[in-house]
């Protein structure tokens, strides 16, 4: 007969068993969780592109104390190479534990967890198997995100010098083409030039039929040389400035795309480096051809400013935009509209491109650009006093300003003809031009805006400055309106084609002498075109009658800067300031600063908030 009260102890006894065993299957579950977290953790740390070596190990240590059994006590540090990430101190530990970190078979570290007092369940053997276990596996993988990272370092390093190698080699093509396209101006296009003047002098005493198709001929050869030149390097980049570039690209955006182009200059200092300029120029073109192509859009503008140190240009259109998300896919490889390539190259020159774009809300492009310290814009030739006035004979007298000696020769070969032409000087640079001016006081200047040493615009500048009765008529192989209108910014009242000059030369001489302006009849009919489409300044109102300098100057001076200040920033002498002051006066029929000021916040020379 069973006996109950056995038959109880006998249940009693199982249960506390099976409860026990519950309990210790608990335990080492959730020591298991502890341990998987642990790993899982480290797998998260893994996955994140943005850490850095150093900050994954300071991650990833704090992670190893509350896996291991008693995590209150516990302490863990790496050690990598030379450099140890813990938590908590081992000074006093009573009992660690170690694995040796490896890369490719060579021992780099070790992983080390230690308990800084016992705990009175921790027993003869203060860790577990599967700590030990655990231990060697992390061992494992930080030699493998050593190894990883270590990848990863000579990967960009690999990418950063093909950058560099890329970037190099766009500047040095555009350098080379640089060459090519003045190679051809300078040789071919001025030798095109000097032929057709030759052949044209042959015409005047014969009929010849052959000969009027070759000079037909020859002028084709002069378009498609100076087509030539353009496309292989504009030269309104090196010549006129970025500026002038800039504002040439939104006529060309107009041109060839049909949409509606604004320029913004705060006429500022901007110094660059030659291959910064270079890579500015490539960029804003690259965008401007982006929103021709793709934008769908009415209007662009584009900004050139210094803020803070820094120049910014802003490309913005009215487009339909797009997700800046695109952008970020081009990391990834994907091709899309020429952002990646800008990017690119900017980022070599330490520069940075900020996109801010929605679907329908347009477009707007930032380009933040380093300026140089302590460089200037523009040189200044100390003033000259003018000396006493030449009292004016029959004749016009006349100053060449030609780098080519052949077209030298033919020009005063041609004037020579005409009776009430005397030709005065010959120049063969921006710099001498200006000082035979200051020697010769002629009325007017023949000035070839692609000269040496200084080019024509400046120099014009600098002759009108010191001689504003003297009249300056351009001559250049360029009929691009952007050449036209930076000389008549600077100054001039006559812009005249090369291979226009033997008709057209000694006319254009007799007109702006007489206080009226000339522009090559080929010109002429694109400038009315330009200032019909409201794209050309009206030369007659605003800022237009102020030279570039001019308006520097009066932006200066409408924020409150004395004439000893500007004149520091500007590296000129107080006196010029005055002079500009003066004749900015003059030419705005405005005597009282309050009135520049006024003048000079209506015209967007400098805004309010300044």
């Amino acid at each position: 007969m069973a006996d109950p009260v056995k038959d109880r102890a006998t249940k009693h006894s199982a249960a506390a068993n099976a409860e026990a065993e519950l309990r210790r299957r608990s335990w080492e579950l959730g020591e298991r969780v502890k341990e998987l977290a642990c790993l899982y953790g480290i797998s998260r740390l893994r996955e994140g592109d943005d850490l850095t070596l150093q900050e994954f190990f300071r991650e990833m240590v704090k992670l190893l104390p509350p896996a291991w059994q008693f995590p209150e006590v516990a302490v863990a540090r790496i050690r990598v190479f030379d450099d140890e990430y813990g938590v908590g101190e081992f000074s006093n530990c009573v009992a660690t534990q170690s694995s040796e970190i490896r890369k490719q078979g060579e021992a780099i570290g070790f992983v080390e967890v230690g308990y800084r007092e016992f705990v009175a369940a921790m027993g003869d053997e203060p860790f577990l198997p599967e700590e030990r276990n655990l231990l060697d596996s992390i061992a494992e993988r930080v030699g493998a995100v050593v190894i990883h990272y270590r990848a990863k370092e000579r990967i960009s390093e690999y990418q950063s010098q093909l950058r560099s190698l890329a970037s190099e080699l766009a500047l040095t093509s555009e350098r080379e083409r640089r060459q090519i396209a003045q190679e051809l101006h300078d040789q071919i296009g001025q030798n095109l030039a000097a032929i057709k003047f030759k052949l044209g002098l042959l015409k005047q005493s014969s009929q010849d039929k052959e000969l009027d198709e070759s000079l037909v001929l020859l002028e084709r050869t002069i378009e498609s040389s100076r087509n030539l030149t353009y496309e292989l390097s504009p030269p309104v980049l090196h010549e006129l400035g970025l500026c002038a570039a800039l504002e040439w690209l939104v006529h060309q955006l107009r041109a060839n795309f049909g949409i509606a182009g604004q320029f913004y200059d705060d006429l500022k200092p901007k110094p660059l480096t030659d291959d910064l300029r270079i890579v500015l120029f490539q960029a804003v073109r690259e965008l401007l051809t982006n929103v021709g192509k793709h934008s769908r859009a009415n209007m662009a503008r584009v900004t050139a400013k210094v803020v803070a140190g820094e120049l910014w240009l802003e490309v913005v259109d009215d487009g339909v935009g797009f997700d800046p998300a695109l952008y970020r896919a081009l990391r990834q490889g994907t091709v899309g509209m020429g952002l990646f390539s800008v990017r690119e190259r900017m980022a070599h020159l330490e520069t940075r491109m900020e996109i801010i774009s929605a679907p329908g809300q347009g477009t707007r492009v930032i380009l933040h650009a380093p300026l140089l310290d302590k460089e200037r814009a523009e040189r200044h030739i100390p003033a000259v006093a003018a000396g006493p006035a030449v009292k004016p004979d029959r004749r016009i007298r006349i100053l060449l300003a030609e780098d080519q000696s052949l077209t030298r020769a033919g020009l005063r070969s041609l004037l020579e003809q005409c009776p009430d032409l005397e030709v005065v000087g010959e120049a063969a640079d921006g710099e001498e031009a200006v000082a035979l001016c200051l020697e010769h006081r002629p009325d007017v200047v023949v000035m070839d805006i692609a000269m040496p040493k200084l080019n024509g615009i400046e120099a014009t500048r600098r002759i009108l400055k010191e001689l504003p009765a003297t009249r300056v008529v351009a001559l250049s192989m360029h009929a691009d309106s952007q050449y036209v209108l930076e000389m008549l910014r600077a100054g001039a009242t006559g812009y005249l084609l090369k291979d226009c000059v033997r008709e057209d030369l000694a006319q254009a001489i007799r007109v702006v002498q007489a206080n009226f302006s000339f522009l090559s009849p080929g010109l002429a009919a694109h400038v009315a075109d330009e200032v019909v489409r409201g794209s050309w300044p009206d030369a007659a109102k605003g800022a237009a009658k102020l030279t570039r300098q001019e308006r520097l100057v009066l932006g200066m001076l409408a924020k409150g800067g004395s004439a000893k200040v500007i004149a520091a920033e500007l590296n000129l002498s107080p006196k010029t300031i005055e002079t500009h002051r003066q004749h900015i006066m003059e030419k705005l029929h405005i005597n009282s600063m309050a009135g520049l000021t006024r003048f000079a916040i209506k015209e967007g020379l400098i805004q309010l908030e300044d």
